[in-house]
């Protein structure tokens, strides 16, 4: 490398740092200063709040101060050595290689298009810039500078949507590609019914086929609807223990068959704020990562304990809160496919799966522990077991009063067992109506809001439930309803939605609907609410 570059410095590569240096807190001792530094940028690498990142000529990262890490999501521990290309998307790291090869031969300009990820895998709203260091014994290094513009202007709304925007176009190749692949199996198993000569063997597997396909394609709606955080959160008062008890008992027979699942939950912890609904989805999403990663036969077992803030705060830089509830779910391949001396091959696997960062249903977990102030840890390298950790802000707070539930109107419900079903696409319709018809209720059917408003005029006294969809033609489905509404105030009416807006839920029921079924549900799903307006008949 040339001497005279106007983007080069010579510095010392003397090794240690002065007592005064070495006696430093330890934020220092956690981050240390690189030795090819030297004293003199000792205090200036520790205090600074700008994020610096020293990388050598082959791409390995020899180290970085804290502000750094914690812009990208690291502890202190993990980048030191690590690959700098770790540090952006998968089909930009070959780039990202090549162009760091030209930098470091004398081409200031190949890093200008650099582009960071954080760990969790979302991209970064930062400006990097990039210097060449030169130590006297010849060695070159590449001096990144990482500033993270989402603090220095975190409350502008431009800001936001930028943000999402970038989330959602590093997703998009991913999501689309997953949307297709469950377009073709959905294809694939539709041939198969046209076959007239299937038996009722290969019948009933495309249908499951198919089933399955549905119910992977919703999952990924609700993923992507977490994601953009535009669903709203509703936090209760939890004891995470009988939380959990709770969640095995209604879903550990789906989510965990021939899996042999284990609790040792700590009965002392102090309770957290959750929203049920979304740590729900946090529980699903990692058991049936584990479930695919460990196959028939694996183990599984959820711990929990209180830890300090401090613990937390040596893996998790952004860390505030003074104590944590931690819940490990701890996860393993059947005993009979370890071998001695190696790790089975669905290990190799979970390895593979926790450097892939941009998962999509990690990311929608990374995404509900931020909005609940917490931490998500993936590890593969505790022991021969995946393990995810849970940190969730202990609460030390009273309890908060409880909003009195939605009061359903009983004298509705008595005789008629008639329900009013209005949606305009046909296909959703006739479902739901050969759903209901098939589970005993009496349906009737509406197919945009005039027509929904004359069926209940016509049949109000017997009609004990409206089933309506808000985006319906020639009359919304809000003002049918109101309309419904002035016609019989005490009417049981339950609204659905595919719109994603923030509060839509509260605003529905605070405007007198006694339920809310949110676009995709599964049909399962949507009896269950029907079911809870109707007694139950011995």
């Amino acid at each position: 490398m040339n001497s005279g570059d106007e983007r080069s410095s010579a510095v010392s590569a003397a090794g240690g740092r002065s007592p005064a240096a070495a006696s430093a807190s330890s934020l220092e001792n956690a981050f240390p200063v690189p030795a090819v530094l030297g004293e003199l940028l000792a205090d200036f690498w520790t205090r600074s709040s700008v994020g610096l990142c020293l990388t050598d000529d082959r791409g390995s990262i020899v180290g970085t101060n804290a502000a750094f890490a914690e812009t990208v999501g690291y502890s202190a521990g993990e980048l030191p050595g690590m690959h700098l290309m770790r540090l952006f998307a998968a089909e930009a790291s070959v780039r990202g290689s090549v162009e760091h090869a030209a930098f470091m031969g004398g081409d200031d300009t190949a890093t200008a298009e650099s582009t960071y990820l954080h760990k969790s895998g979302r991209p970064l709203f930062a400006h990097a810039s990039d210097t060449r260091l030169k130590s006297p014994d010849g060695r070159a290094y590449r001096l990144t500078t990482l500033v993270d513009l989402s603090r220095q202007v975190s409350g502008l709304p431009q800001l936001r949507q930028h943000q999402q925007a970038e989330n959602f176009t590093a997703l998009a190749s991913d999501i689309s590609n997953d949307f297709n692949n469950l377009l073709s199996i959905i294809l694939g198993y539709t041939a198969f019914l046209q076959d007239g000569s299937l038996d009722a063997g290969r019948l009933g597997t495309a249908v499951g086929g198919i089933d399955h396909a549905v119910r992977r394609a919703a999952n990924l709606i609700r993923q992507t609807l977490h994601l953009s955080r535009r669903d709203e959160l509703c936090f209760q008062r939890i004891d995470v223990g009988a939380f959990v008890k709770e969640f095995f008992r209604m879903a550990g027979e789906t989510l965990t068959p021939n899996i042999e699942v284990s609790l040792d939950l700590a009965s002392d912890l102090p309770p957290v704020s959750l929203d049920p609904q979304q740590f729900h989805h946090v529980l699903a999403n990692l058991g049936q990562k584990a479930r695919e990663l460990t196959g028939d036969g694996g183990r599984m077992l959820f711990t929990t304990r209180r830890v300090d803030g401090a613990e937390v705060r040596t893996k998790f830089s952004d860390a505030r809160e003074p104590a944590y509830v931690m819940l490990k779910l701890w996860a393993a391949p059947p005993a009979k496919s370890f071998v001695e001396g190696e790790r089975p091959g669905t290990w190799d696997a979970a390895v593979r799966f926790a450097e892939r960062r941009r998962d999509l249903a990690i990311l929608v977990v990374h995404s509900i522990m931020a909005s609940h102030r917490g931490h998500l840890e993936v590890d593969t390298w505790s022991g021969p077991a995946l393990v995810f950790r849970l940190y969730v802000p202990a609460l030390m707070e009273s309890e908060p009063v409880k909003e009195p539930p939605v009061a359903i109107n009983p004298t509705a419900l008595a005789a008629e067992r008639t329900v009013l079903v209005v949606d305009d696409e046909d296909t959703l319709l006739q479902a739901l109506s050969f759903l209901l018809t098939r589970n005993g209720f009496n349906v009737l059917k509406a197919r945009d809001g005039v027509e929904a408003v004359e069926e209940f005029t016509r049949n109000a006294s017997k009609i004990a439930l409206v089933v309506i969809d808000l985006g319906l033609p020639r009359m919304s489905g809000w003002e049918a309803f109101l309309k419904i509404k002035d016609h019989s105030p005490q009417v049981n009416a339950l609204i659905m939605s595919g719109h994603l807006e923030a509060n839509l839920k509260t605003e529905i029921l605070r405007a007198g609907a006694k339920g809310y079924l949110q676009k995709p549900f599964a049909m399962n799903e949507a009896l269950a609410e029907v079911n809870r307006f109707f007694p139950v008949t011995s």
